[in-house]
């Protein structure tokens, strides 16, 4: 099996628990979609380019090595951090937890430096905040944070 057939079928594993997941949530219609809609979408592109990914490999049948090594040890942090960041987003809060989800990948894998993380997780959790909680109005969890 080559590393493409793998990471094809991890991605449509992955994509067929975001869709069977999301289905139980309402779907809406076309002028107002639901709350499951989106992340039932996105299973679905998942599914959709693991299957292109899976075809792709077995086409071009690679030389069988398997993705293992140092780089999927980081791969396995981030999915942790991610998995970890939304159990507690509840308890902890909106802001502190995205910013740890964007910061925190950044610095894992290695192709930021530490203040252009800390800089970019700090922007993207307080513009996401005024974005959907002041702007559009939309109730995110505060935890330990209040305004």
């Amino acid at each position: 099996m080559s590393g493409e057939f793998l990471q094809g079928l991890f991605w449509l594993l992955i994509g067929i628990a975001v869709t069977t997941y999301s289905s139980k949530y309402n779907m809406g219609s076309l002028s107002e979609l639901g709350p499951g809609a989106l992340p039932f979408g996105l299973g679905f592109v998942f599914i959709l380019l693991s299957l292109l990914l899976i075809a792709r490999s077995r086409r071009n049948d690679a030389d069988g090595r398997l993705p293992f090594g140092p780089k999927w040890f980081r791969v396995l942090c981030v999915i942790a951090l991610l998995m970890v960041g939304t159990f507690f987003l509840e308890d902890v809060g909106y802001l502190l937890v995205i910013f740890f989800m964007i910061a925190g990948p950044m610095l894992i894998i290695g192709h930021r430096k530490w203040v252009s993380a800390l800089i970019l997780g700090v922007t993207s959790s307080v513009g996401s905040y005024f974005l959907f909680h002041v702007w559009l109005n939309v109730p995110l969890p505060m935890g330990w944070v209040h305004f």
